[in-house]
């Protein structure tokens, strides 16, 4: 017998229905557009109010969250020395721009790089008056004492002691030193009196000792600036970064009757940014060695063209190198090997 096979049905189980997947609908464009352009927007007004994380005076933009290191650096930079004089060109002098950017109403200036009162117009320029131009006494020698008048001589006697009065008339006649420590009465002639000298147009008449104008420093004097900045390192974008906030106009010692150098104003270098890139042709640094490649000076600031030596670094004293380490020479080397310290903070936080 010829055994049939058995047909073995096998049930195939039961499958549930695969849930519905609610898909997404497209983010219009515009909406995208929209949506940055408000984030852009409150990142500017949290930059600018100072709590959003981002320093409002750094140009560069870099939220506090992504500085992993910070040190703030003073550098005071010589328009004098070669590696500078591109920046001070003949009749193209950042001194002679940054004056005249304030009197133009483009900058704002500020009384010290803190960059938190702002100074005005009329007080940036009489910063940039000469001292004492107007042949007087200044004020400090004023509430001295000097200069009230006195009727002492100096010798006991009394400068404007009067002489006797003539007979017969209620005034005092007119004295003159007869040379023997004695006065005698000033006889004049009728006849040679003359009327007062007028004005003939030649400049030999006497006149009043007064004030001259107040003078101004020239932009060729003004051969120092300071510079503050932060060295940073962004944490985000894996490498350092030398933030600049400020530049300070500074007139040398040499140019001044203190002896010693005396700051007019500062400027927050965000706002130079913007006033030397509106006009890429005129504020140029003057390449000497080729001028088919001027630079605009915001370029060149960012890329470092420039020879600033470092006078001061954050600490708690805000003190100065010069004074830390005691001397010139001193301060001089110390900056160096702060130069060289930066350098190799950024070498060694990299493996190859």
């Amino acid at each position: 017998e010829v055994e049939t096979p058995v047909e073995i049905q096998v049930q195939a189980p039961a499958t549930q229905p695969a849930p519905l997947v609610q898909q997404q609908q497209p983010v219009p464009m515009e909406d995208t557009q929209v949506n940055s352009q408000e984030q852009t927007a409150s990142n500017t007004r949290r930059a600018e109010q100072g709590d959003g994380g981002i320093n409002p005076n750094s140009h560069l933009g870099i939220a506090e969250s992504d500085i992993m290191y910070r040190v703030t650096n003073w550098r005071r930079m010589d328009l004098r020395e070669k590696l500078n004089q591109p920046f001070f060109s003949k009749n193209n002098e950042i001194t002679r721009y940054l004056i005249d950017g304030v009197r133009s109403g483009l900058l704002k200036v500020y009384t010290n790089d803190s960059l938190t009162t702002e100074l005005s117009s009329e007080s940036f320029s009489k910063n940039l008056m000469y001292e004492n131009t107007e042949g007087g006494l200044s004020e400090e020698e004023k509430a001295a004492g000097f200069g009230k008048a006195s009727a002492d001589d100096g010798w006991g006697g009394d400068t404007k002691k009067a002489a006797p009065a003539k007979k017969g008339t209620g005034t005092t006649a007119a004295t003159e030193d007869d040379g023997w420590g004695g006065s005698t009465a000033k006889k004049t002639n009728p006849k040679n009196a003359t009327a007062p000298k007028q004005n003939d147009g030649f400049g030999d008449e006497p006149t009043a000792s007064a004030g001259g104008a107040p003078i101004e420093y020239f932009p060729q004097e003004l051969t120092i600036l300071e510079i503050k900045e932060d060295f940073i390192f962004d944490r985000k974008r894996s490498r350092a970064y030398n933030d600049i906030h400020a530049l300070t106009i500074i007139i040398p010692a040499e140019k001044t009757s203190r002896g010693f150098d005396v700051p007019v104003a500062s400027f927050r270098y965000k706002d130079l940014d913007k006033y030397f890139r509106s006009n890429p042709t005129k504020f140029i640094w003057y390449n000497s060695l080729n001028q088919a490649q001027h630079k605009n000076m915001a370029d060149a600031f960012d890329l470092r063209l420039f020879q600033a030596r470092l006078i001061k670094q954050s600490n708690a004293n805000d003190a100065f190198l010069t004074d830390i380490y005691g001397g010139e020479k001193q301060g001089l080397v110390k900056s160096q090997q702060l130069e060289y310290k930066l350098m190799e903070f950024e070498h060694n936080l990299w493996e190859y």
